[in-house]
């Protein structure tokens, strides 16, 4: 504490001068330590981790920070800079470098960049006079003038040799509420030409970079409190604004960045975009299906031995062997050699799905039974080896035919993969018995036993995210394989995969932390909005995988579920069990047909909304795009047309309203309760769909809002 004390001291030491041209050489600190420490106790953590790589530019700093001695550092810029500055990060990190003395000056004038500093005898005032080791170079005032960055930097080099950091701006007049802004920070398809250009600007001139801007909105929007909370005015931040962004800095200028624990979650700006984009799409379709659908068993299930729900004894499977376990398992491990489903038609079913409105597919890759359904040069059993009869087939590589003819039509693409394998002498050890769904060894007695299955599982996910193509989810089941006790590193998992898949949503069921990037409610819809991305998984029959005379859930039932879900803020992927032949069943295609037909109508009130308080009034659940309110009143059972009058509580203003798949005028009132929608005649006997009907409420006022 003394030694700390002492440091601040000397700091607060030096002097405030100003400089010529009405700039600032600021010397000094507004904020002690503890003072910083107690404003960040007050907010959420700052989960920055910078990647590692970013070194490999700044090699004078990390010498300083690693072996002690002095660093000196200039930032350099506009009024945002002095408000990085302000938090004092220089502090936070002395303290976490205790040998490396830390000599910061500020060089800043209000609403100015480098074309600014650029002017004679200006570089040398207020960077080369101070000798620094590293210059840092920010702010929102560059104007998106990338030349006079180069300019000042090539005149710091003609006489001087610091490392770089080029920071992207932050605050200012940016939202990151915004949906448009948002995805202009996060989105590399969205990027402003200014943003490519200062990244590849700090490559070509080897400088460091740090995307302050997107790692500054990623905290702010996860933080769950209004930007205002975080500014002192319109465009700069106040104490607790200046805590982002000195703690940003602090954490990228760290050898070994500290992060709290509550910061398990990802962080990735190519995630977030993606799990955004994710969030769009609201409506997938998802595939159970492996030799198990010869059986119409409960996909692998049946082999776990204590699992007795999945042998019941409608199951003739299990019947015809006198309900024999050791014989069913023998039989059940054997399905490979019969499964031939000469009717597959991934075209046909890409076709269906995209018929139903669905945006995004989930596929089974691999069940926990471990029969791979493409073409791993990982085990033999598998579709395309010769003990399987489909493997003279064209299509045998279902993975490749999946993806290639869902991507077709547009689909974003999921690959189900089970990190159980209940067929790898790994897994379910062949010389010991294996009465549940774990692994069915100690292994701390046998490590090197459990590496041959952690390297398996590795392998055969790097062949399915380096082989097929653009895949968006990897969505891992088998939850019971996790730390501590069936630890397959998903970390170095995760990160192989997104070296193929860059912004790869990964989707670890059921584990939680950085790696279960959404929640996957599974045969249900929560009853409240969740505070994080999800999807229920839901079969439309009573099974996932297929079962002959299935019961199929109704129409109506599917689309009011849909909204309902939408509503809350989820996504909804349903499932559909194809045949041995892989054909899907008829039942199936008739209510998807008849989805589809309610999606050309309603559709807009669906994608690419986000949930709105208070979700749901009476019989209309409520989605928002903008400032558009749409509110999708559900028909009650045996109700064909929307009533008369549609009340809407809390419902305060309306600039116009409209019902979907109609261009017949809709008139309200606005009484002491709120909206009442006076839905016409012509809508009344002619609706334009069943099921429910949505109204298109623009500018709508809600009370909550």
């Amino acid at each position: 504490m003394i030694r700390k004390r002492m440091v601040l001291l000397s700091l607060l030491a030096a002097s405030l001068a100003a400089a010529a041209d009405d700039g600032y050489i600021l010397r000094q600190n507004e904020r002690t330590l503890e003072q910083i420490e107690a404003a960040c106790s007050q907010m959420p953590p700052v989960c920055y981790s910078p990647s590692a790589d970013r070194w490999d530019r700044l090699d004078r700093a990390r010498e300083r920070l690693a072996k002690g001695g002095t660093l000196r550092v200039v930032m350099l810029g506009d009024s945002i800079v002095n408000d990085t500055s302000r938090l004092a990060w220089d502090l936070v990190l002395t303290q976490r470098y205790p040998n490396c003395r830390i000599e910061k000056v500020t060089s800043v004038r209000g609403s100015t960049g480098c074309w600014w500093y650029k002017g004679p005898g200006r570089v040398q005032k207020f960077v080369l006079d101070h000798d620094p080791d590293l210059v840092v170079i920010g702010g929102i005032s560059q104007r998106d003038d990338l030349a006079s960055i180069r300019d000042v930097i090539g005149q710091i080099r003609d006489k001087s040799s610091p490392d770089f950091l080029l920071m992207s701006g932050a605050f200012g007049s940016v939202d990151p509420y915004d949906q448009q802004q948002w995805r202009r920070i996060i989105d590399p398809d969205h990027y402003s030409d200014y943003r490519q250009g200062l990244e590849g600007l700090a490559g070509e001139l080897n400088a460091a970079f740090l995307d302050m801007e997107a790692h500054w909105a990623i905290y702010v929007r996860n933080s769950g409190k209004e930007l205002d909370w975080f500014k002192r005015d319109p465009v700069h931040a106040n104490e607790r604004g200046e805590q982002i962004l000195g703690r940003i800095l602090a954490n990228y200028l760290s050898l070994d960045p500290v992060i709290p624990a509550a910061c398990d979650k990802e962080t990735d700006p190519l995630v977030l975009a993606k799990l955004e984009q994710f969030q769009d799409w609201k409506f997938g379709f998802m595939v159970h299906w492996g030799i198990y659908s010869q059986w119409g068993c409960i996909e692998s299930w049946p082999l776990v031995e204590v699992d007795t729900w999945a042998r019941p004894d409608d199951l003739k499977a299990w019947t015809e062997r006198d309900k024999d376990f050791a014989r069913f398992s023998r039989d059940y491990v054997a399905l490979n050699r019969t499964f031939d489903p000469q009717h597959f038609d991934p075209q046909a079913w890409a076709q269906a799905a995209k018929g139903a409105g669905m945006r995004y597919t989930v596929f089974t890759s691999k069940h926990h039974d471990g029969f791979c359904m493409f073409d791993t040069n990982r085990t033999t059993y598998r579709t395309t080896d010769p003990s399987c009869p489909f493997h003279t087939n064209p299509k045998a590589d279902f993975v490749k035919e999946m993806t290639d003819a869902f991507r077709e039509e547009g689909f974003g693409i999921g690959v189900y993969y089970s990190k159980s394998d209940w067929h790898h002498p790994g897994y379910w050890a062949p010389e010991w018995p294996h009465r549940d769904r774990n692994v069915n060894y100690d292994i701390k007695e046998h490590p090197d036993k459990w590496a041959t299955f952690v390297d398996f599982t590795h392998g055969v996910v790097e062949e399915l995210m380096s082989g097929y193509g653009p895949v968006e989810i990897l969505w891992l089941d088998g939850g019971q394989v996790r730390p501590p006790s069936q630890d397959i590193d998903m970390p170095r998992l995760a990160a192989m995969a997104r070296r193929h898949q860059p912004g790869l949503i990964v989707v670890d069921r059921t584990v939680g932390g950085r790696y279960e990037n959404y929640l996957t409610p599974e045969q249900e819809v929560p009853d409240e909005p969740l505070p994080y991305v999800w999807e229920t998984c839901m079969t439309m029959g009573d099974q996932w995988s297929y079962k002959p005379d299935d019961r199929y859930k109704s129409t109506r039932q599917l689309i009011h579920l849909l909204v309902n879900i939408v509503a809350k803020g989820g996504n909804f992927l349903l499932n559909v069990g194809p045949d041995a032949e892989g054909r899907l069943p008829e039942p199936a295609l008739v209510r998807m047909r008849e989805i589809g037909e309610w999606m050309a109508v309603n559709g807009s009130a669906l994608y690419g909304t986000r949930p709105t308080p208070p979700y749901r009034i009476g019989d209309a659940c409520l989605t928002k795009k903008g400032d558009t309110v749409y509110a999708i009143v559900l028909a009650a059972e045996g109700r064909d047309a929307p009533p008369q009058e549609i009340a809407l509580p809390g419902i305060r203003a309306v600039q116009s309203a409209r019902v979907l798949g109609t261009d017949a005028p809709v008139t309200w009132t606005i009484g002491e309760a709120g909206l009442v929608l006076h839905v016409p005649a012509v809508v009344r006997v002619s609706p334009p769909c069943r099921h429910a009907w949505s109204f298109e409420l623009v500018a709508a006022k809600i009370a909550a809002d």
